[in-house]
């Protein structure tokens, strides 16, 4: 790490490191062209992306101890989530940088705190217990290392901290779609004004209406079975739902509760019940496909009606080459017609 911070500077500060014999030997034309350019570009951006994640994580240590706050060390099990659900993952499910998180902190241990309150509960917080304002994902690997985790306590009432909880999440792993429609549900279901939950979700009225909008179009049971879905957005989002108001056979039910639902990846799980059921509603909205008209000629030759059928359906089109007032003689014996037809159904 000193190492890379010191190249970095050294570059920055316009001196030339020292040649390896390994940098100055000569290559090939054809890889100074293809691969020197792009493997400097690549180097150089993950050297400035890490530092610059580990300066943001510097200065909020900082930041908190500057504040009297301490950092302690805690019991990951003493440690619940915030009362206000925002994502739609649990350790390595749904989540697949989870396990990418939790080696890194096995190999260079924890670098930012987590944020915790003492419990609401006077008396779990009598017995130790706190509630997670953020550092959720950090706490879960932590307990499934058996390590202690690093946090600030710090007194929060619960706008405080779904505050505390909305900014971490823009600033952090971005939520999904999803997961921030029914984080803005969960806030204003608790009884949080709208300005608030804005305010923690870092978006405008218009914004919040349409998070709202989705939240309320999605049965939970049914974002909770498909998970975070990045890849989709609120148009795909309220299709589904539109889908799932017209699911009167509980197709719904039966796709999530198969096998290869549940072995899918989330966006893979979306797409599945997406298909399944527009192919129903398609199958249903299907018109059956009509007959050639046949048409029905008198002795004469003269076209006198028009059979169409469609289906079980069929229609008798009377055209005026049949003479004035033989629509009205068919309708009129078309009763005495239908008994024949029925008492000869019965003789067969």
């Amino acid at each position: 790490m000193n190492a890379r911070k010191d190249r970095l500077k050294s570059l920055f500060a316009g001196e030339v490191p020292e040649a390896t014999p390994e940098a100055v030997a000569p290559l090939p034309a054809a890889d100074a062209v293809k691969r020197t350019p792009s493997a400097a570009v690549r180097a150089m951006g993950l050297s400035l992306g890490s530092l610059s994640q580990e300066a943001e994580e510097a200065k909020r240590l900082r930041e908190a101890l500057a504040a009297g706050e301490q950092v302690v060390e805690l019991d990951p099990n003493m440690l619940e989530r915030s009362p206000f659900a925002d994502r739609l993952s649990d350790g390595a499910v749904n989540d697949p940088e989870f396990l990418e998180l939790k080696e890194s902190l096995r190999e260079h241990g924890q670098q930012v705190p987590v944020l915790v309150r003492p419990h609401p509960d006077p008396a779990k917080a009598a017995s130790g217990h706190y509630q997670l304002a953020y550092g959720h994902r950090r706490a879960q690997a932590a307990r499934e290392l058996g390590l202690k985790i690093r946090a600030v306590v710090r007194p929060l009432d619960d706008a405080a901290l779904a505050l505390a909880q909305g900014k971490e999440n823009a600033e952090r792993r971005d939520l999904s779609f999803i997961e921030r429609a029914f984080f803005a549900k969960t806030l204003v279901d608790h009884g949080f004004d709208r300005a608030t939950a804005m305010a923690a979700l870092s978006v405008h009225k218009s914004e919040m209406s349409r998070l709202i909008q989705v939240a309320e179009a999605i049965p939970p049971a049914i974002v909770r079975a498909i998970g975070p879905a990045p890849k989709a957005g609120r148009p795909r989002w309220l299709e589904l739902g539109e889908l799932l108001e017209k699911d009167k056979a509980g197709l719904a039910a039966q796709e999530i509760a198969s096998e290869d639902f549940a072995a899918a990846d989330s966006d893979t799980r979306f797409q599945r019940l997406f298909d399944r059921l527009q192919r129903s509603a398609q199958g249903r909205g299907a018109k059956p496909k009509a007959e050639k008209p046949k048409t029905i000629k008198g002795e004469a030759g003269i076209a006198i009606a028009e059979l169409a059928r469609a289906g079980k359906n069929a229609r008798l089109t009377i055209p005026a080459s049949a003479g004035h007032g033989f629509a009205d003689y068919v309708a009129a014996r078309l009763p005495e017609l239908h008994a024949a037809f029925v008492a000869g159904s019965k003789e067969e």
